[in-house]
């Protein structure tokens, strides 16, 4: 069966973004050993990609300024958005509205016998909780206090954790992994 997973990194006090938005504090841990194994053995099990609109702008604005390449390959796309988003070459991409749980099936059907990676944003985030759809949450946690900002859910949304594993990446990195009941 299909697992919603939300793999994202974030500050020691819980901040995906700074108070600008801004992501490029995290860039120099992802560039760390530990963290590329353990993304690269996370991204073996995905199947599906899932990305609100923000974070897609952030990530076709780093493509086209030449800081990034398309980090999902052929993986299917699906970018929940409000907004007219640009398409990217040799993608696959699904641009979609409205609600999470009306769009879930889908999605977990476009993964295969993979799991879907709920990228962020951290709104979109939230809406799964709310959802009761996401299944596994991964908090990278780099040691960086950023005192403000955008948290991992940037809503009002709760859940009851369980801890799967707590894995050491290198240089005060450690990845924490929890079942969402």
């Amino acid at each position: 069966m299909t697992s919603f997973k939300y793999y994202v990194g974030a500050s020691i006090d819980g901040f995906v973004a700074d108070q600008s938005g801004d992501t490029h504090w995290l860039r120099p841990f992802t560039e760390l050993p530990g963290y590329q194994t353990d993304l690269r053995e996370f991204f073996d099990t995905i199947g599906a990609v899932v990305i609100g609109g923000k974070t897609y702008d952030t990530i076709v604005r780093d493509i086209n300024e030449g800081h990034l390449q398309w980090p999902f390959g052929k993986k299917p796309v699906w970018i929940f958005t409000h907004h007219e988003l640009p398409s990217l070459p040799d993608t696959n991409l699904t641009f979609i509205r409205g609600e999470i749980s009306f769009w879930s099936r889908d999605i977990a059907k476009s993964a295969g016998a993979g799991d879907v990676w709920l990228v962020g944003g951290a709104d979109l985030a939230g809406g799964f909780i709310e959802a009761g759809i996401l299944d596994e949450l991964t908090v990278v946690t780099v040691p960086v206090f950023l005192g403000g900002g955008v948290n991992i859910f940037g809503r009002g949304a709760n859940a009851q954790l369980s801890e799967l594993k707590i894995r050491e990446l290198g240089d005060d990195v450690f990845a924490s992994s929890y079942a969402v009941s």
